[in-house]
């Protein structure tokens, strides 16, 4: 196997397909419109890490093409809803752009007025603390001022897909992929 050497000649699809070979949970990160504060927002974001756990932080990254980018780098808080295997129909929903994600969607609100989806495998209420630019994305990094763990199996991203635990133990007992 060759190495390519110069990050000139790899390019955005070559790096997405290798990234997506990486598994992670699937979340939807979620607040109240700064421009309409009795309007929901919501992202879905597989980007999520852990920094410190001192000072239970996180970081996670936003698109600056998004349509709502904007409104997560001035978000003061937000709501990580860690979507569990069962919920792909709620990934689905989330992933589409434009408004109405909430549309006919009961939930409730923290105290901080961060939406809640019902459900999920854990929720974490963050603060954000900075922000830091790149070329295309901003991180936002956060402490933790909540946290709900329903200790449910959690949905899975892997290959550009979604997967349960349960069919990701089927694709390995059958060696398929």
């Amino acid at each position: 196997m060759a190495l390519k050497k110069s990050r000139a000649v790899i390019t955005n699809e070559e790096f997405r397909l290798a990234m997506s070979s990486w598994a992670t949970g699937i979340s939807v990160i979620t607040c109240m419109s700064s421009e309409n504060p009795r309007q929901p927002i919501a992202i879905v974001c597989n980007s999520i890490v852990s920094i410190s756990l001192a000072e239970k932080s996180i970081l996670w990254s936003v698109d600056k093409s998004s349509s709502s980018y904007q409104q997560w780098i001035h978000a003061p808080t937000f709501l990580v809803n860690i979507l569990a295997e069962d919920q792909g129909d709620l990934l689905g929903r989330f992933a589409k752009k434009g408004p109405g994600k909430f549309e006919g969607l009961e939930y409730l609100c923290t105290e901080q007025g961060n939406p809640i989806l019902e459900g999920v495998s854990v929720s974490m209420e963050c603060a954000t603390t900075q922000i830091v630019d790149t070329p295309d994305h901003s991180l936002i990094i956060s402490r933790l001022e909540t946290l709900v763990n329903n200790n449910k199996a959690p949905l899975i991203y892997l290959h550009s897909s979604s997967w349960s635990s349960t069919q990701l133990k089927t694709v390995a007992d059958t060696g398929n992929s």
